[in-house]
């Protein structure tokens, strides 16, 4: 794919006898919202896990921006520009909202009064600005899937990665994240979004990866692959 920032290369991954990801490939471009999905354990989240080098891969590679960054230390793939949110939100639980937005800011080097002012305008922007001060373990899960999704949108990314942001979210936090992640993309971030919200996922990605049993099913336009005889089997059964 022409100006690709992110390319899968036949990528497979194993826990024991199960195959988990079996020779996957797909790319994204810059500025690109592309669609992970696929019935449940169909290997998204492994994917996402060794794109960010939390699962190292048996085999095949990865390269962002045309380095191979396959098998990294989730640090300095983190370094490189890559940021993630997970289906299960992970917040910093003992510390106030302001705190973990100002934690991600130290990443781009921004400290002190400059990181207290854009974490507080961030936490505004998305509605969380009156619960600034209080640990993020006080916040329904809704709330914590916002607040991680603004955590890692700080860090100003150039890959976004995103595990079921929409779950468990109210309707304003759902329009909130798609709003911000369509900007995120036209700003040029490429933006991957796993997501089995059939509603909300059409308003940000255009095109999608379909995954079965850890192999890619298909691919293309959302709009050309739900009509897909082979998606329609795939989750409703035959």
């Amino acid at each position: 794919m022409v100006d690709s920032v992110l390319r899968v290369d036949g990528i497979q991954k194993s826990f024991g006898g199960l195959r988990a990801v079996n020779d996957v490939s797909f790319s994204a471009s810059r500025g690109e919202l592309l669609g992970l999905i696929g019935p449940n354990g169909a290997g998204k989240t492994t994917i996402f896990n060794m794109v960010s080098g939390i699962y190292r891969t048996d085999s095949g590679q990865i390269f962002f921006d045309g380095t191979d960054i396959t098998n990294r230390h989730p640090t300095r793939i983190a370094r490189w520009g890559i940021a993630r949110t997970f289906q299960v939100p992970r917040t910093f639980n003992n510390m106030t909202l302001e705190e973990n937005i100002r934690v991600a800011l130290l990443q781009v080097n921004i400290v002190d009064a400059e990181a207290t002012r854009q974490a507080c305008a961030v936490l505004d922007e998305v509605g969380l600005y009156a619960k600034r001060h209080q640990n993020a373990s006080e916040l329904s899960g809704g709330e914590r899937q916002l607040l991680q999704f603004v955590r890692a949108a700080v860090t100003r990314p150039r890959l976004m990665m995103l595990d079921e942001p929409f779950a468990g979210s109210s309707p304003g936090a759902i329009d909130c994240m798609v709003e911000r992640t369509v900007a995120l993309s036209r700003s040029g971030v490429t933006c991957l979004v796993i997501s089995h919200d059939i509603v909300s996922l059409p308003r940000v990605c255009e095109r999608v990866v379909v995954l079965l049993d850890g192999a890619v099913l298909t691919q293309g336009k959302l709009e050309d692959v739900r009509e897909d005889p082979k998606v329609i089997e795939a989750y409703l059964g035959e």
